[in-house]
Protein backbone atom coordinates (compact mmCIF):
# COMPACT_ATOMS: atom_id res chain seq x y z
CA UNK A 1 0.00 0.00 0.00
CA UNK A 2 2.93 2.35 0.72
CA UNK A 3 4.55 1.46 -2.32
CA UNK A 4 1.12 2.46 -4.20
CA UNK A 5 0.87 5.82 -2.42
CA UNK A 6 4.55 6.94 -3.18
CA UNK A 7 4.02 5.67 -6.59
CA UNK A 8 1.16 7.90 -6.80
CA UNK A 9 2.44 10.74 -5.41
CA UNK A 10 5.60 11.00 -7.05
CA UNK A 11 3.36 10.23 -10.60
CA UNK A 12 1.20 13.40 -9.90
CA UNK A 13 4.17 15.59 -8.61
CA UNK A 14 4.78 16.47 -12.50
CA UNK A 15 1.29 17.06 -12.95
CA UNK A 16 1.12 19.28 -9.96
CA UNK A 17 4.32 21.10 -11.20
CA UNK A 18 3.17 22.40 -14.42
CA UNK A 19 -0.47 23.26 -13.60
CA UNK A 20 0.77 25.66 -10.81
CA UNK A 21 3.79 27.10 -13.23
CA UNK A 22 0.76 27.37 -16.05
CA UNK A 23 -0.84 28.94 -12.90
CA UNK A 24 1.75 31.45 -12.46
CA UNK A 25 2.06 32.74 -15.96
CA UNK A 26 -1.70 32.76 -15.90
CA UNK A 27 -1.57 35.44 -13.66
CA UNK A 28 1.58 36.98 -14.91
CA UNK A 29 -0.29 37.59 -18.31
CA UNK A 30 -3.17 38.95 -17.00
CA UNK A 31 -0.40 41.65 -15.31
CA UNK A 32 0.09 42.10 -18.68
CA UNK A 33 -3.65 43.55 -18.95
CA UNK A 34 -3.97 47.11 -19.22
CA UNK A 35 -2.60 50.92 -20.10
CA UNK A 36 1.17 51.61 -19.87
CA UNK A 37 2.72 54.99 -20.31
CA UNK A 38 6.10 55.65 -21.54
CA UNK A 39 7.97 58.04 -18.87
CA UNK A 40 7.44 61.88 -19.79
CA UNK A 41 10.90 62.65 -20.22
CA UNK A 42 11.66 60.30 -22.83
CA UNK A 43 10.37 62.02 -26.17
CA UNK A 44 7.11 61.43 -27.52
CA UNK A 45 4.59 60.18 -25.27
CA UNK A 46 3.92 56.37 -26.66
CA UNK A 47 1.96 54.01 -25.12
CA UNK A 48 0.44 50.45 -25.40
CA UNK A 49 -2.98 49.10 -23.98
CA UNK A 50 -3.93 45.29 -23.75
CA UNK A 51 -7.22 43.46 -23.32
CA UNK A 52 -8.62 40.14 -22.91
CA UNK A 53 -11.32 38.75 -25.74
CA UNK A 54 -12.26 35.83 -25.13
CA UNK A 55 -9.35 33.28 -27.04
CA UNK A 56 -7.62 37.05 -28.26
CA UNK A 57 -5.97 39.68 -26.84
CA UNK A 58 -7.04 43.04 -27.79
CA UNK A 59 -3.53 45.27 -28.83
CA UNK A 60 -3.63 49.49 -28.82
CA UNK A 61 -0.20 51.41 -29.71
CA UNK A 62 -0.49 55.31 -29.15
CA UNK A 63 1.87 57.52 -30.20
CA UNK A 64 1.43 61.64 -28.59
CA UNK A 65 -2.08 60.57 -27.56
CA UNK A 66 -3.53 58.96 -30.52
CA UNK A 67 -3.75 55.07 -31.30
CA UNK A 68 -1.67 54.36 -33.94
CA UNK A 69 -2.52 50.49 -34.32
CA UNK A 70 -5.66 48.99 -32.89
CA UNK A 71 -6.14 44.96 -33.39
CA UNK A 72 -7.37 41.98 -32.01
CA UNK A 73 -5.38 38.50 -33.04
CA UNK A 74 -4.86 34.87 -31.19
CA UNK A 75 -2.44 34.41 -28.83
CA UNK A 76 -1.18 31.22 -30.85
CA UNK A 77 0.84 32.72 -33.17
CA UNK A 78 -1.21 32.71 -36.71
CA UNK A 79 -0.80 35.86 -38.59
CA UNK A 80 -3.41 38.66 -38.26
CA UNK A 81 -3.34 41.74 -41.09
CA UNK A 82 -3.38 44.77 -39.32
CA UNK A 83 -2.57 48.75 -40.11
CA UNK A 84 0.14 49.59 -38.24
CA UNK A 85 0.63 54.11 -38.62
CA UNK A 86 -1.92 53.79 -41.49
CA UNK A 87 0.42 51.04 -43.40
CA UNK A 88 -0.47 47.72 -44.01
CA UNK A 89 1.50 45.26 -41.66
CA UNK A 90 1.17 41.23 -40.17
CA UNK A 91 1.41 40.23 -37.03
CA UNK A 92 1.69 37.20 -34.71
CA UNK A 93 1.20 36.62 -31.05
CA UNK A 94 1.94 34.26 -28.63
CA UNK A 95 3.13 33.66 -25.20
CA UNK A 96 6.56 32.60 -24.21
CA UNK A 97 6.10 31.90 -20.53
CA UNK A 98 4.93 35.24 -19.13
CA UNK A 99 6.26 37.43 -21.87
CA UNK A 100 3.90 37.88 -24.79
CA UNK A 101 5.65 38.40 -28.22
CA UNK A 102 4.63 39.90 -31.23
CA UNK A 103 5.99 39.72 -34.59
CA UNK A 104 5.38 42.21 -36.71
CA UNK A 105 5.91 42.42 -40.53
CA UNK A 106 5.44 45.65 -42.38
CA UNK A 107 6.83 45.22 -46.05
CA UNK A 108 10.22 43.63 -45.65
CA UNK A 109 10.76 44.70 -42.93
CA UNK A 110 10.71 42.27 -40.12
CA UNK A 111 10.11 43.06 -35.82
CA UNK A 112 10.05 41.20 -32.88
CA UNK A 113 8.70 42.50 -29.87
CA UNK A 114 8.83 41.43 -26.21
CA UNK A 115 6.64 42.54 -23.84
CA UNK A 116 6.79 41.27 -20.04
CA UNK A 117 5.86 42.89 -16.57
CA UNK A 118 8.48 43.17 -14.22
CA UNK A 119 8.07 41.52 -10.88
CA UNK A 120 6.65 44.49 -8.60
CA UNK A 121 3.91 44.81 -11.02
CA UNK A 122 3.91 48.12 -12.11
CA UNK A 123 6.36 48.42 -14.72
CA UNK A 124 6.55 46.82 -18.67
CA UNK A 125 9.41 46.42 -20.03
CA UNK A 126 9.41 45.91 -23.97
CA UNK A 127 12.16 44.75 -26.34
CA UNK A 128 12.03 45.74 -29.61
CA UNK A 129 14.61 43.56 -31.81
CA UNK A 130 14.76 44.34 -35.36
CA UNK A 131 14.97 40.97 -37.40
CA UNK A 132 15.46 42.32 -40.91
CA UNK A 133 17.03 44.39 -41.53
CA UNK A 134 19.21 42.91 -38.33
CA UNK A 135 19.82 45.60 -35.85
CA UNK A 136 20.24 46.47 -32.14
CA UNK A 137 17.72 45.33 -29.30
CA UNK A 138 16.28 48.47 -27.90
CA UNK A 139 14.65 48.05 -24.37
CA UNK A 140 11.77 50.54 -22.93
CA UNK A 141 10.43 50.71 -19.74
CA UNK A 142 6.29 51.92 -19.34
CA UNK A 143 4.64 52.64 -16.45
CA UNK A 144 1.05 51.29 -15.16
CA UNK A 145 -1.34 54.35 -16.44
CA UNK A 146 -3.84 55.69 -13.70
CA UNK A 147 -7.46 54.90 -14.72
CA UNK A 148 -9.19 58.00 -15.24
CA UNK A 149 -11.50 57.63 -11.78
CA UNK A 150 -7.90 57.46 -10.09
CA UNK A 151 -6.78 60.94 -11.64
CA UNK A 152 -9.67 62.34 -10.96
CA UNK A 153 -9.46 61.32 -7.06
CA UNK A 154 -5.84 62.99 -6.61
Amino acid sequence: MLKLTVSLILGLTPVFMVSGLMADDKADRDNLVGSWESDAGSGTPTGWTFANKANMIEVTQTEDGKAIANFECKTEGSSCEIKSNGKKATVSLWFNGSKLVQMETRGSDVVKRRFGVLPQGDTLELEVIPIVPSGKTETYRFKRAQSTSARRAN
